[in-house]
């Protein structure tokens, strides 16, 4: 092997969050991957994201070492990987490894063969540390979240006790996954129920999360997730933020279990290596949803790796609100006047006199994202707006408040009620938040109108409620910005809020 493909990819001596691209490099129980990274800030966004199956954990709890054959499939895949970095001249990168490689007896060995073939230097996770960045990613798309963080590998569960900060409290490393059970081909998953539920058995502090929320994390329980928007035809196939009722998921999960190897084949988009853990990751869901009863399983695409690099942000940036600062990010690469939110905010402010403080954070995100779609054709600008919202890589929001703030945006470019396939993500919300986000979009399309997207031009014009009457009242000077186009999208606002439109000079 050439030099170069053995030399060092971890070259720059600065930390992640002033790399101009960042890698995270994951070598876990089950499978190995590459994610690459347009900076570190409050919302990462991957440029490149690739995995492969390896099973580094299979039969690990009767050898004590590592897989032979999957050891070399992931010494491929991580020269690959190597290669890619150089290639994409990241500045840095984290690689770090899991249960597997830190149980297994030739573990060391392994992480060796890893720096002398690749040039990747790999940091060994202990238990407390894998659970504690899983848990960070889990606060990092939702800093609120209060309840239980699960994260399932191949080869271990991780949980923590989540109360909203953004460090965690109570946390452990129990050696289940589906590669530790390890059952023989065949047999049925239930058989694993015992040993799941004396290792839950032995955490306590489980009682604490009780009727609060179940953050679940892992490749084969994310798989699931799909795995039920398919067969419930769910409308919105985003799994951040999915949020099922524990009972109704604890009997999904029951059913999986129960599901043979030939059955799963049928269920489309499943990989074969993902079917082989499909019913053990269920089982154990089963059997954690049974102990620590929890009110809602709510699905992070945020893991292990974002929570590597959200505990590299500063203070002030960890305490930004993902959802405005994804927002912000858009706006600024996206909007042909990024600079105009502020103002948007203020001008629409006397119209939703008592909204409340989750309404009006989703106005603010509205207002940044209100002009990110004139670069499409306008016949398609309006819904292709509301796709890149409902489906677009956004974090700190659930999917009622997603679909809000799709309909916002889409109202900004239309009047008209979304049609076809989008129709259907309306039903994620009521009908008073629907009428309150077109109402919100309606407002922001009529500033836009009024101020060509400069946003000085809307000092000199004035909107508010008077009595049943949406007045619009130029400043002098002004009234020449209130042309017919204006007219008729002040008409349209006042339809939507069920007031008379009136100019006022």
């Amino acid at each position: 092997m050439s030099a170069e493909s053995t030399s060092p990819v971890t070259q720059a001596p600065a930390p992640a969050v002033s790399a101009r691209r960042v890698a995270v490099v994951d070598v876990g129980s089950n499978s190995v991957r590459l994610v690459v990274y347009d900076r570190v800030g409050r919302t990462p966004l991957p440029l490149f994201n690739e995995r492969l199956m390896c099973g580094l954990g299979r039969g690990l709890s009767e050898s004590g070492r590592l897989d032979p054959e999957a050891v070399e499939r992931a010494l491929g895949a991580l020269s690959r990987f190597a290669g890619l970095i150089r290639a994409m001249r990241v500045e840095h990168v984290d690689a770090v490894a899991t249960a597997a490689t830190r149980e297994a007896s030739d573990g060391g060995a392994f992480v060796q063969r890893i720096e002398q073939t690749c040039g990747l230097r790999v940091r060994v996770l202990d238990g407390t540390d894998e659970a504690r960045y899983s848990a960070l990613g889990v606060l990092a798309a939702a800093p609120k979240a209060a309840g239980l963080m699960a994260d399932l590998g191949g080869g271990s569960l991780e949980l923590v006790r989540l109360a909203g900060e953004a460090e965690a409290d109570d946390g452990a490393t129990l050696p289940l996954g589906p590669l530790r059970l390890n059952l023989p081909p065949g047999t049925p998953a239930g058989r694993a129920a015992p040993a799941i539920a004396a290792a839950l058995a032995t955490l306590p502090w489980l009682e604490l999360t009780a009727r609060q929320d179940l953050y679940v994390v892992g490749g084969a329980w994310r798989a699931i997730g799909h795995m039920e928007m398919r067969r419930n035809d769910y409308p919105l196939h985003v799994l951040q933020g999915l949020a099922v009722e524990a009972e109704r998921m604890r009997d999904i999960a029951a059913a999986i279990a129960g599901m043979s190897r030939a059955s799963l084949q049928q269920v489309e988009g499943i990989s074969n290596e993902r079917i082989a853990v499909l019913p053990l990751a269920a089982q154990i869901l089963r059997q954690l949803i049974d102990t620590a009863r929890p009110r809602r399983v709510i699905f992070s695409a945020y893991g292990l790796r974002e929570g590597l690099l959200y505990d590299q942000l500063p203070p002030e940036v960890r305490r930004q609100d993902p959802l405005i600062a994804a927002c912000q990010a858009i706006a600024e690469t996206s909007a042909r006047f990024p600079d105009q939110s502020a103002a948007l905010m203020r001008w629409t402010e006397p119209l939703f006199p008592e909204e409340s403080a989750a309404a009006r954070r989703l106005r603010q995100a509205a207002a940044l994202l209100c002009d990110s779609g004139w670069r499409t054709h306008p016949d398609y600008r309006a819904e292709q707006a509301f796709l890149d919202v409902a489906r677009g890589p956004i974090v700190g929001l659930d999917h009622n408040e997603r679909a809000r703030l799709a309909l916002m945006v889409y109202a900004r470019y239309s009047k008209q009620r979304p049609s076809g396939q989008i129709a259907r993500i309306l039903e994620l919300m009521s009908a008073a938040e629907a009428a309150q986000a077109s109402q919100v979009g309606l407002a922001l399309r009529l500033a836009l109108t009024i101020s060509g997207g400069v946003a000085t031009l809307l000092q000199g014009i004035a909107i508010y409620r008077e009595a049943d009457r949406l007045v619009l009242r130029a400043e002098p000077g002004a009234g020449h910005l209130i042309g017919h186009v204006v007219q008729r999208r002040l008409e349209a606002l006042a339809r939507s809020m069920e007031l008379a439109a009136k100019v006022a000079a």
